[in-house]
């Protein structure tokens, strides 16, 4: 983790943008880019492209929506379900 001090530096501030206590933000960013070094391993994807997707969601929940991927699926599902 000590390759990424910065990067959870810069995702702690963000968590406290959102109103998280400097102790939960460090928490969650060591959690959030943990995990995103774990899918790009997974995927053989890029740290960075992981880091971003999870932000993303971060971001998109703490509006209280969900991310446009998931809502043009959601929509999906509904638009057949209507048609049943």
């Amino acid at each position: 983790m000590k390759v990424h001090k910065q990067t959870i530096a810069q995702v702690a501030q963000a968590f406290k943008n959102l109103g998280s206590s400097n102790e939960q933000a460090r928490i969650m960013a060591e959690q959030l880019v943990k995990r995103a070094d774990q899918l790009a391993k997974e995927n053989t994807s890029s740290f960075i492209e992981e880091l971003g997707k999870l932000l993303e969601t971060v971001s998109c929940g703490a509006q209280g929506r969900l991310k446009p991927s998931d809502e043009a699926e959601m929509s999906q599902k509904s638009s057949k379900t209507a048609e049943k």
